[in-house]
């Protein structure tokens, strides 16, 4: 898909990598988060192959698609958000092990489950 190696500096990623890391990670943790950073991946793919696609059409319809594409970005925008108060939460000691995997997994969930309904801003 690209030329070269694809490094992109990304908030996801360095949480789910801290998650990893960390001393006090359980098993739990570090597989959601392992799932997190092959999840993260996907959705990096997915918006550079929609950066590649030409399209045509009507304006409107143009601008509608990418009104959508706008939208979802946001959502992968909340997600991120969601999860750095998650990791915040956890480094303040305000979450057992268990709700900060709970927590975890389901913001894994959401992250898995975004790029499938993608658009790209197509009509």
């Amino acid at each position: 898909m690209t030329a070269g190696p694809l490094v992109r500096n990304s908030r996801l990623l360095g949480l789910f990598s801290e998650t990893v890391r960390g001393p006090e990670g359980s098993l739990r943790a570090v597989e959601a988060a392992g799932r997190g950073i092959a999840a993260e991946a996907r959705c990096t793919l997915t918006v550079l192959a929609d950066k590649r696609t030409t399209r045509s059409g009507r304006l409107d319809e143009l601008l509608d698609g990418a009104h959508a594409a706008a939208d979802r970005l946001v959502e992968l925008g909340v997600i991120e958000d969601d999860l750095i108060e998650l990791w915040s939460r956890r480094r303040g000691r305000e979450l057992d092990d268990v709700s900060f995997e709970d927590g975890l997994r389901r913001i894994v969930m959401r992250l898995e489950a975004w790029p499938r309904d993608w658009s790209g801003g197509a009509t």
